[in-house]
């Protein structure tokens, strides 16, 4: 399907002006659109309060380069109401001062929905991931060489690929930890996305994987892949929820546990959210359980490093990579 990219400058922008396009936008039948304003990204920055764990130098510094210009991006069908709405658009533009605005430009790019929804999967390949896993997206064929696992993923949306630092850092010390767990270790994935960890986890030797996400898509996502990988429900469970907020939810991961627990979490979110869940680890581990951490940003790793040692587990072993960070605790 072809679709009209219009992206609106309002130049000189108050916080009032971007309201009132932002009206008329509604006015003209437009559902949703994407804004971005440099002034508001500077005031998120700078508050303390924000969880923004992904706030580098370099974003800080353009935040605070860039000019006032409010940006508003959105998807026009191409057809007759979407040309009615961008003609409207444009005479707006010729005569901001009717809405009361300082100057607005308009520019326009075709685009086909083929762009973002398949392009993607021509980058992404077969590789190989510690020792012995080699991650492969579905549509892929790969016929594994001697000592190969081979893991199939279809992304469905949601993270965990194996080619971001994270996942693959998380991976590699997941497969060490299993290489001296005794067989039939239970695995716990706490944020889970496609399952890549936990359905790896299990490639490599795990018993069986619990396997939750706050989305509801991304269980969907990875019960989907477990099966794409041959693994039968009794081996491989979802849930998906919050358990931070959720005591039903949290009961029941550890009724899958049992009284002994699990042997290796795996937790690939952000900072915040592994300080947040560090008390919770102590309670669903086995006696010499151990706990992975990934998703941390390199200046972040004290900060949770102090929380999981607040809560007893001592630090095993560490991997960096690109300015990211995973750490591997045990009780």
């Amino acid at each position: 399907m072809i679709w009209q990219e219009v992206k609106l400058y309002l130049l000189g922008a108050s916080s009032v002006g971007a309201e009132m396009l932002a009206a008329e936008l509604l006015r003209l039948g437009v559902a949703g659109w994407q804004q971005q304003s440099a002034q508001e990204l500077r005031a998120y920055l700078q508050d303390e309060n924000s969880p923004f764990d992904y706030a580098t130098a370099e974003l800080r510094q353009a935040a605070a380069e860039a000019d006032d210009t409010v940006v508003f991006t959105l998807y026009l069908a191409d057809d007759e109401q979407g040309k009615q709405i961008l003609a409207a658009l444009r005479r707006l533009a010729a005569e901001p001062a009717a809405l009361g605005l300082q100057e607005l430009r308009v520019q326009v790019n075709r685009r086909s929905s083929e762009e973002w929804e398949d392009n993607w999967k021509q980058y992404y390949k077969p590789f190989k991931v510690g020792g012995r896993l080699v991650v492969c997206p579905s549509w892929e064929e790969y016929a594994p060489q001697a000592g190969e696992l081979l893991l199939r993923i279809e992304p469905g949306g949601s993270f965990g690929t194996g080619q971001h630092q994270t996942t693959r850092l998380c991976l590699e010390l997941l497969e060490s930890c299993l290489a001296e767990q005794p067989a039939g270790a239970k695995l716990l994935d706490l944020g889970c996305g496609t399952g890549i960890l936990s359905i790896g986890g299990l490639l490599l030797g795990a018993g069986s994987a619990v396997a939750v996400d706050i989305e509801e898509h991304s269980a969907h996502a990875a019960a989907e892949n477990a099966a794409l990988n041959g693994l039968p429900p009794e081996r491989y469970q979802t849930f998906w929820g919050n358990i931070l907020a959720d005591e039903q939810l949290l009961a029941r991961l550890r009724a899958c546990a049992g009284s002994s627990g699990y042997d290796i979490i795996v937790v690939n979110i952000v900072a915040d959210v592994i300080i947040a869940m560090s008390p919770l680890f102590g309670g669903l581990l086995a006696g010499q359980g151990q706990v992975i951490c990934s998703g941390i940003i390199a200046n972040r790793r004290d900060e949770v490093l102090q929380a999981m040692q607040a809560q007893g587990l001592r630090l095993q072993a560490e991997r960096q990579d690109g300015g990211w960070c995973s750490m591997l605790f045990a009780l």
